[in-house]
């Protein structure tokens, strides 16, 4: 690995854990801030096949599909009364590993891989959720600063044992 793609490494690395943090501590707003104007926002369908056949998702279902006005619809309903299945708001800690810079054009774009642990609670819920996955993020640079473009999270399940996905991947 040269320099330049190790430090692109550490610079998305820690971009992803600011990320995090922002979501865990519910500061939507700061996070949508984030997002590029052209944003893709996907979840496809886990689904179980035969031996090793790949891609074990599906590339026409979704659990969400998300453009950048469906996400500020998303972001906004939760500042609302109405946002019930997060009153009061999850717990959440998410845990970010094995980035890996799959694609750079320097202060351009840049394709990234992430694995993402969520632990999730709720309210005085004895019982917790843990979802997890891999995550395929593309970047674009726009007025200095790493904007996210498109994520795809492949779940690692292929039911989701939680009662809702009201958080975000």
């Amino acid at each position: 690995m040269n320099v330049e793609k190790l430090i692109a490494k550490l610079q998305f690395e820690q971009w992803l854990i600011d990320e995090a943090k922002l979501l865990d501590d519910i500061e939507f707003d700061d996070w949508f801030s984030l997002m590029h104007s052209n944003l893709i926002y996907q979840m496809p369908v886990r689904v179980n096949k035969e031996g090793t056949v790949r891609p074990d998702y599906s590339t026409e279902m979704f659990t969400f599909n998300d453009d950048i006005e469906l996400l500020k619809l998303r972001v906004d309903r939760l500042k609302t009364d109405y946002a019930w299945a997060e009153i009061p708001p999850s717990r959440t800690r998410r845990f970010v590993s094995n980035v890996s810079v799959k694609e750079l054009v320097k202060e351009e774009k840049a394709v990234v891989n992430s694995y993402l642990l969520i632990y999730r609670s709720r309210s005085t819920d004895i019982h917790h959720d843990l979802i997890s996955g891999e995550r395929h993020d593309e970047f674009t640079y726009e007025d200095g600063k790493w904007k996210l473009s498109k994520r795809v999270f492949i779940v690692d399940q292929t039911t989701i044992n939680t009662r809702n996905l009201a958080i975000f991947v």
